[in-house]
């Protein structure tokens, strides 16, 4: 939302900010379950339990269209495969005949892989800063977002037992209030959806009673949102005492879900916790069923799990998840490097009945926290998506009150960019002290990644690095105070 319209929505009373959420609750409610919502509904329905062999097929069926769609109508694509035999690719196992498509490719030529015709304003916009802090912005047809949400029903919510019918609690980034907020509500509640967002940037171990009550007085039989967000909550409730409350599901996503996470939330909220794996670029989703196995759901994407060299990794051997999108007529994305790493279980047989392949040690969306001085966890800022000049950024956080913004700079990058993103930050969280630093390079951990969030407290093995760093770059410090 831009500023000025936040800035109004939070002079607005608390019963006028929660008839305007309503409001465009009804708008969303029309683009996601309106019209092709149904016949999509019973569409993935029948794909969920379909055999691998039947899903096989359908998904050939789509990339068939999918590809049809790039060489023919894609600039990018039409340019890029000029010598390549695209319409030798048949089914999934053709893809390594094709190029892998790297991000920055897509953030430099975003409008090239667009379909011809489409002015991007008549599009879906979503907006990602993705694991590596790089921003990203994401063209979807309208038309996709009742299959997209009909597949969120059927292989996330039915697997979990919940639905978009049963009252919920979400925990996600939205700044739905002032990060200054010093008293509840830290919360603000959709009538039409009957769900309750929470902020999730004030919770700690002073303020998870309230947060409890609100859970109970609105009626939330579910939670969704960040992993580290749910269980920074549930773990505030189990410090500070509050009664634990008992919920149907937890569906969480965004960030990995450690062991002491998921203990954290299945103590307090009594219920199981399901991981779910997925993105804005909506190429491939995955969730766990009820053995904690992660599936792949065949309805989103074709995924491949490759060595760096291109080649399929064995089952058990980690590699990089490369994505090839099945819902997007308008912005295909064909052989899309995640940046995340994963592995083929070595044993594809599951209880729950799913056929579909299993995922395991699924890594790169690991985020730490900010740690405040009143105790807030703060995990999964997602401020880097204001600013598509910033090539990737990093959070350094040396005390609980000052943290670094390390930056690399991008295309047409400017000072005044990366102050914005400090700006956003503090609007979440309050008072915070904040240095901009331009550096060449994000470090990257052991595999490759980028931390959003990297604090250096106990992290004596990375005090050095960060150190060197600082130190080469110092010049180029800049007070955001």
């Amino acid at each position: 939302m831009d500023d000025w319209r936040m800035e109004l929505y939070w002079r607005l009373p608390v019963y006028l900010q929660e008839t305007v959420l309503g409001l465009y609750a009804g708008y969303l409610d029309r683009l996601y379950y309106g019209r092709g919502y149904q016949e999509a509904l019973g569409e993935f329905t029948k794909l969920q339990s379909a055999s691998r062999d039947d899903a096989s097929r359908w998904q050939n069926d789509r990339l068939q269209q999918v590809l049809q769609i790039a060489a023919t109508r894609v600039p990018y694509y039409r340019e890029q495969w000029r010598a390549v035999d695209w319409s030798s690719v048949r089914s999934a196992a053709d893809l390594p005949l094709l190029p892998r498509l790297d991000k920055q490719a897509v953030r430099r030529h975003e409008v090239q892989f667009l379909v011809e015709g489409h002015d991007p304003k008549s599009l879906w916009l979503e907006k990602t800063s993705g694991t590596t802090g790089t921003a990203l912005r994401i063209y979807w047809p309208k038309s996709m977002l009742p299959q997209w949400w009909a597949l969120v029903e059927v292989a996330l919510r039915r697997v979990a037992g919940v639905g978009q019918a049963i009252p919920r609690a979400m925990l996600g980034g939205r700044a739905i209030i002032r990060g200054t907020a010093a008293a509840p509500p830290y919360w603000r509640f959709n009538r039409r959806w009957r769900q309750l967002y929470l902020s999730s940037y004030h919770v700690s171990q002073l303020t998870a009673d309230a947060y409890i009550q609100a859970l109970r007085d609105y009626g939330s039989e579910w939670i969704t949102g960040y992993g580290s967000a749910a269980s920074a909550l549930a773990q505030a409730g189990l410090d500070a005492g509050v009664t634990p409350l008992r919920l149907r599901a937890a569906i969480v996503s965004g960030d990995t879900v450690t062991a002491g996470m998921r203990r954290s939330v299945e103590t307090f909220f009594a219920c199981p916790c399901y991981d779910s794996y997925g993105q804005c670029e909506a190429v491939c989703m995955a969730m766990e069923c009820e053995y904690r196995r992660m599936h792949v759901i065949a309805g989103a994407g074709i995924v491949e799990v490759l060595r760096k060299d291109g080649s399929p990794c064995d089952p058990g051997e980690v590699g990089e998840i490369v994505a090839t999108g099945l819902l997007n007529d308008v912005m295909p994305l064909i052989r899309y490097r995640m940046g995340d790493y994963a592995a083929w279980a070595e044993e594809q047989v599951c209880g729950c009945g799913n056929t579909q392949p299993i995922l395991t040690h699924l890594e790169g969306r690991m985020d730490d926290y900010l740690v405040l001085r009143d105790g807030r966890r703060i995990g999964r800022l997602a401020a880097f998506k204001r600013s598509p000049t910033i090539h990737s950024a990093q959070l350094l956080q040396d005390s609980p009150d000052h943290a670094y913004l390390l930056v690399r700079p991008g295309v047409d990058y400017q000072l005044r960019d990366a102050l914005a993103v400090c700006d956003d930050i503090r609007e979440k969280i309050g008072r915070f002290n904040l240095d901009v630093v331009e550096v060449p390079e994000i470090p990257k951990t052991a595999r490759g990644k980028i931390a959003l969030v990297v604090r250096l407290s106990g992290r004596p093995e990375l005090q050095a690095i960060y150190q060197s760093l600082l130190a080469r770059c110092k010049n180029s410090v800049d007070r955001a105070a």
